[in-house]
């Protein structure tokens, strides 16, 4: 009995121990928890600060926001409260004027961001703008100065041209009177000039005219002269005469002026023997029966011109005697007859007719004519009408005679 009351005793306790334990856990868990609560209170107390200044923050942020879409054009039509439509009216314009792409706009920061870019973009052309025009009005005050410095070189130069133009100007009236002076000098030296100029070409006029006339008297003189020159019958290889003498440059031949023999004939030389040609000779210097001649050419010089060779010229004739005609009255101091007879004497052959072998017509004293007693005009004569035709060279008489 004793050992159940003990027993009993010992359950009682441990429940009293127990009671114990939990109400010390409690005591321990209601501090905890006062803790835990005041801790609690306190967040609570921050968050409540916390959301009252996130209202006040959003409410601010609502106002900025509701200011910026009116800013915007996001608001009613009395411009006061945003209006959804309003916005929708807005993004609707701003994605068409501003080129926005409507898949990519889905809020609003998604107008905003691009307009604010563009906008910016407007920003810095205007600035730039700005800056061109301020470079523009800086070129222009530049210029305006520049303007101003040139106006006043032009009007200074300007001032100076019209200094000069009075200077010219009053010397004007006397450099006219000289220059009319010299125009009247010049225009009489022109009128001296065009006279001397008529003249001259008058003198031209028959210069030219003579010269016509004597080209064609040597023309047909020249066709006469190889007419006789044709006409003449002897052997073009007959000898002419021999060389007398050779010096190294030099030879002499036995032909003169009494064989009619003038300076300056060609001869060719050939062997007297064999007629080989050796050489050719020129007449430089001429006596009365021989004369000096230049050596021209040597065919060999292994055989040169010697002594004994002999002379050949197509055209010299030695042995031909000069035809003369004569015409007129008497001839000086002597008539027809006796002239004749003179010339015979020097071996110059006299011929009645004028012919292409006849070298000169020797005038003498003109007729008269027996009805009016005039002298009569050579040529009315046929002899002088044919040396004429002919170029026979005609020789006036000493005494004169009308031609």
């Amino acid at each position: 009995m004793y050992q159940s009351n003990r027993g009993a005793a010992q359950v009682s306790l441990m429940w009293i121990i127990v009671f114990a334990v939990i109400m010390f856990i409690s005591l321990g868990f209601g501090f905890i928890q006062n803790d835990q609560l005041a801790l609690m209170t306190i967040e609570r107390d921050n968050a409540v600060t916390d959301a009252t200044q996130l209202k006040s923050d959003i409410t601010d942020l609502r106002n900025e926001r509701s200011e910026d879409f009116q800013m915007l054009g996001f608001a009613d039509s009395e411009g006061k409260n945003v209006s959804s439509e309003a916005i929708d009216s807005q993004v609707k314009e701003y994605i068409d004027r501003f080129g926005l792409d409507t898949g990519t706009v889905k809020r609003i920061e998604d107008v905003a961001s691009p307009v604010i870019a563009k906008y910016e973009a407007a920003l810095g052309e205007r600035d730039a703008l700005q800056t061109e025009i301020n470079q523009l009005r800086a070129d222009l005050n530049s210029r305006k100065t520049s303007s101003s410095t040139a106006q006043r070189e032009r009007d200074l130069t300007i001032k100076n041209l019209r200094t000069e133009h009075e200077d010219m100007r009053n010397s004007k009236d006397n450099t006219i009177s000289d220059l009319e002076g010299q125009r009247d000098g010049l225009r009489d030296q022109l009128r001296d000039l065009q006279g001397e100029k008529t003249d001259l070409l008058d003198l031209l006029d028959q210069q030219s005219r003579d010269s016509r006339k004597a080209l064609a008297h040597l023309t047909q003189r020249n066709d006469i002269l190889s007419s006789r020159l044709n006409s003449v019958s002897r052997r073009a290889d007959a000898t002419d005469g021999s060389v007398l003498a050779v010096g190294a440059e030099n030879a002499w031949i036995d032909l003169g002026y009494n064989q009619r023999l003038a300076s300056g004939m060609e001869f060719e030389v050939r062997n007297a023997n064999t007629d080989r040609v050796k050489g050719r000779v020129r007449v430089v210097a001429v006596e009365a029966n021989k004369a000096r001649a230049t050596i021209l050419s040597t065919a060999d010089k292994y055989d040169p011109i010697r002594e004994n060779d002999v002379l050949v010229n197509a055209v010299f004739d030695p042995s031909r005697k000069l035809i003369v005609s004569l015409l007129g009255n008497g001839f000086g101091l002597y008539n027809k007859n006796d002239m004749v007879s003179r010339l015979s004497a020097i071996g110059i052959e006299v011929r009645e007719d004028v012919t292409v072998e006849t070298d000169f017509l020797l005038l003498g004293t003109a007729f008269f004519d027996e009805e009016t007693g005039e002298v009569m005009s050579w040529g009315s004569y046929s002899a002088h009408k044919a040396a004429t035709s002919m170029s026979v060279e005609v020789i006036p008489s000493a005494i004169g005679a009308s031609g």
